[in-house]
């Protein structure tokens, strides 16, 4: 891969995270349940962080013509910030959860696409710096993609026992 492919890589990678900065602040003040406007106000900054990563390892590829050295580890990665099984789930209000559900449904799926993106750009990159940024941001993509799948089964399931129903 040469380095004008990087550099069309980390550009889209960058419009993505831009967007869902967008995405996570226009819905924060949609969102219902307190314990997703939290999630969404820390997403919204992640976002931006990985956007600036990413801008600065493309100003570094585009100048240099290779990529730096990452250090992962000091990353904001929001593995953290989906609490399920520490929070409090008596303190939720599952109305309000189940109200958010499609927002959280269109979180899930830009979380997915995103994943999916840079595991395919990770696959196909040759520099180890490259293919050890664009993992580390597919694994932190994963984790957000499954972490909503458990506030929408969580929500749901919720709302179903509320309800006296079970549709099993």
């Amino acid at each position: 891969m040469n380095n004008s492919n990087y550099v069309e890589i980390l550009k889209y990678a960058m419009n993505m995270e831009q967007k869902a900065s967008e995405f996570y602040k226009m819905y924060l003040d949609k969102v219902q349940e307190n314990s997703n406007k939290e999630i969404f106000k820390e997403l919204a900054d992640m976002e931006d962080d990985h956007y600036n990563i990413l801008n600065e390892q493309c100003q570094k590829l585009e100048n240099n013509g290779s990529f730096d050295q990452v250090d992962v580890s000091k990353l904001k990665g929001g593995e953290d910030i989906f609490k399920i099984n520490e929070r409090d789930i008596k303190s939720m209000d599952f109305n309000k959860a189940v109200d958010d559900l499609p927002i959280l449904r269109m979180a899930y799926a830009m979380e997915s696409d995103f994943a999916k993106f840079y595991d395919e750009a990770a696959k196909k990159a040759e520099d180890p710096n490259a293919k050890k940024l664009l993992e580390t941001l597919a694994s932190w993509e994963i984790a957000h993609r499954d972490s909503f799948d458990a506030e929408i089964k969580l929500a749901t399931e919720n709302s179903w026992f509320s309800n006296s129903f079970s549709p099993f």
